[in-house]
């Protein structure tokens, strides 16, 4: 029987990777994933998900600080209603956190038992693999992680996620990875991962290119910056962390 073709690019040089982690405690990787497998998800991404809206909700409290728009209740709103909330957002964004994009948990799905025909389901396999894991080990040289979960994501037009650090009191968040998969993107278009200091000055820049992976330790201050009107098409990835589950 023949093995399974890698999904992740043969050509990496792994050591060069390695210490330009060591050295940023992050790094983003080109062409991280063998050509044919890239596109397949692209096209999943573009195509097939059942996209939920999330915004953060300041009135909401515990669980309900994340707004969730299923496509149902988008369809059921008029487009006054989803002007209205946009500008609600854009607004409370001034002063406070906020974030609005689309979003799919993959993992969540698959623990529901949600469209399990998606081809996100075998992009979480291959999340869960030996091979990811021996990879991102290598580049990262921690051997603590034993757990990822997986989250799409699709940035429209005035879509953003304001600075944060990704930590979290519910789990040992060790990294955070976005793979991106955004065709032709140039920085005019927005959807820019910043990298923040303490006086929450930009010290670093990722442009979101088709099939690069970002991995970052946390937790490090970061930000997506807004869409631009003008951005020909939306803003794809795939992100979560790798975590330690005892």
């Amino acid at each position: 029987m023949s093995q399974p073709l890698p999904k992740i690019n043969p050509d990496l040089d792994i050591s060069t990777l390695a210490e330009k982690f060591r050295r940023d405690g992050k790094i983003r990787v080109s062409n991280v994933l063998s050509e044919d497998f890239a596109n397949r998800v692209f096209r999943c991404l573009d195509q097939d998900v059942p996209w939920r809206l999330m915004y953060y909700n300041h009135q909401g409290k515990g669980p309900e600080v994340v707004g969730r728009l299923y496509p149902h209740q988008l369809e059921s709103m008029d487009k006054s209603q989803q002007l209205a909330l946009i500008e609600r957002v854009h607004e409370e964004a001034k002063d406070n956190f906020h974030y609005l994009y689309n979003a799919y948990d993959v993992l969540d799905a698959r623990r529901k038992g949600q469209e399990p025909g998606l081809f996100l389901q075998k992009f979480l396999d291959f999340m869960g693999s030996d091979e990811l894991f021996e990879f991102i080990r290598k580049i990262s040289d921690d051997q603590i992680f034993n757990r990822v979960d997986c989250h799409a994501c699709r940035y429209l037009p005035g879509h953003f996620l304001k600075e944060h650090v990704d930590s979290s009191p519910f789990e040992n968040r060790h990294m955070a990875y976005v793979f991106n998969f955004s065709e032709d993107w140039d920085a005019d278009f927005g959807g820019l991962t910043h990298f923040l200091d303490d006086q929450h000055l930009v010290t670093d820049t990722f442009i979101p290119h088709f099939n690069t992976l970002t991995l970052f330790k946390v937790p490090v201050p970061h930000s997506v910056s807004a869409v631009s009107a003008f951005a020909p098409n939306p803003r794809y990835s795939i992100t979560g962390w790798f975590t330690r589950y005892n």
